[in-house]
């Protein structure tokens, strides 16, 4: 099975997200795969992004430094809830939030259900992405 599980949903308010169901050991290759499906180019480019870590047991340095990677320049910052049970991967991945300069599109929650409440909320109120900064 792969590390991440990679799917689409629909918002409550129709637009179409995807959820990236993440399990397991997560490794530069997993990041990558992850990558160059939400990245320009990728099926899943631009689309809102619900990032489940629920089952993941940890993350490779290589891994951590992928996803700590800022956008590249011009291309749009799409919204990305990242749904964090455990204290360690809540500290991971606050750390990569400040490391990718990303704080205004991504954030973290408890639950499922408030991190689709607060997607919703921000597509309704600013579309599926942040424009896109030069």
């Amino acid at each position: 099975a792969m590390p991440y599980e990679v799917t689409t949903f629909t918002l409550p308010c129709g637009t179409l997200a995807t959820r990236a169901d993440g399990s397991g050991i997560i490794t530069g290759e997993d990041a990558s795969a992850l990558r160059t499906k939400i990245d320009p180019g990728g099926a899943n480019f631009g689309q809102p992004l619900l990032v489940l870590t629920q089952q993941i047991v940890k993350m490779t340095s290589q891994a951590r430094e992928l996803f700590s990677r800022p956008n590249a320049p011009g291309s749009p910052q799409a919204w990305c809830a990242v749904v964090a049970s455990s204290p360690l991967l809540r500290v991971t991945v606050n750390f990569l939030i400040r490391v990718s300069r990303s704080s205004q599109v991504i954030k973290l929650f408890p639950s499922e259900r408030d991190a689709i409440a607060w997607m919703d909320e921000r597509v309704r109120r600013h579309g599926p992405h942040l424009p896109a900064k030069a």
